[in-house]
């Protein structure tokens, strides 16, 4: 009977075998050969081989189609190679999260941003009160998560209007020439009633108060439930407003990005409402510095006070 991998080795071993061979196999898929994965990898190519071998021993069958050129995947490396990247990707976060620890660095999670420049400007101004400061975006469930868990120090989350800092006026956004827009002019006829457009709204805003507010204001116009859709991911979302058939839900700053034209829509006053929370006391220190401006151009608004 074959030993489980962490049987045949010591823990820690394995463990650093295991990446070696995940990451001797991504850079395979990536590059379709051993060699330019070997280089890649700053390695030689048996090497190579020997790590993705014992990574199918572990795993139980072959991940590469070796008598092809280019290299392919089989069915099961095919499989595997989505859950191989997602390892990876948790690896250099490992990493990334422990030098940012031994620097001092204050870890900020923020929503995610149409603009990485804007957040670079609000790095640097910490950076110029003697804050080292890592930014890294993530999604609303996710922020909260890790900020509860201890793995960052503060987090930009969305909250009731009373309490925000920041608010972030959202309209409807599609690659269009006209000026103006209301809720009236998307409701349904008999003649488009399948093909009526739809407001795609994105995961930052998929739940709470905002998503029944839209939902009620929208009913309340005679627009059909299923053309409020859902986008799983940007691209998508992206394709259809830039076809001229979706509208998506966003602020002007995501839609200037994004090269849309950006409609507010009266009968339709929904914000994002975010505050900075922190649960450590390195974190608190982001509410001694001067950065409510820098935050808030970053996010597309002004801060509270300003408005």
């Amino acid at each position: 009977m074959r030993m489980p991998f962490s049987m045949r080795v010591g823990h820690t071993v394995a463990v650093v075998d295991l990446l070696n061979g995940v990451r001797a196999f991504a850079a395979v898929a990536r590059r379709g050969s051993f060699s330019a994965a070997a280089d890649d990898e700053r390695t030689t190519q048996p090497v190579i081989s020997r790590r993705i071998a014992a990574l199918e021993e572990v795993l139980g069958g072959p991940l590469i189609e070796r008598d092809f050129r280019p290299v392919g995947l089989t069915p099961l490396g095919r499989a595997l190679l989505s859950n191989a990247q997602t390892l990876l990707t948790a690896e250099r976060a490992l990493v990334d999260a422990a030098a940012s620890y031994r620097r001092g660095a204050v870890r900020l999670l923020v929503p995610p941003y149409p603009d990485a420049a804007l957040w670079a400007a609000v790095r640097l101004r910490a950076s110029a009160t003697g804050v080292e400061l890592d930014i890294e975006e993530d999604g609303r469930d996710s922020r909260l998560l890790r900020l509860r868990g201890g793995e960052v120090d503060a987090a930009i989350l969305p909250v009731e209007s009373a309490r925000a800092d920041w608010l972030v006026p959202l309209g409807l956004a599609q690659s269009t020439d006209q000026r103006q827009l209301t809720l009236a002019s998307l409701r349904p006829t008999r003649a488009d009633r399948e093909r009526a457009a739809r407001i795609v709204v994105l995961p930052e805003d998929g739940e709470g108060a905002l998503l029944s507010t839209l939902r009620d204001t929208t009913a309340r116009y005679g627009l059909a439930a299923r053309q409020i859709h859902h986008a799983p991911d940007l691209v998508p979302a992206l394709a259809g407003s830039l076809a001229g058939d979706d509208w998506i839900l966003c602020s002007r700053a995501e839609a200037d990005a994004w090269r849309l034209t950006w409609l507010p829509v009266k009968e339709l006053p929904l914000s994002r409402t975010y505050r900075l929370d922190t649960i450590s006391q390195r974190g608190t220190e982001l509410f001694d510095m001067n950065l409510r401006r820098d935050v808030a151009a970053a996010l597309g608004t002004a801060p509270l006070q300003d408005r």
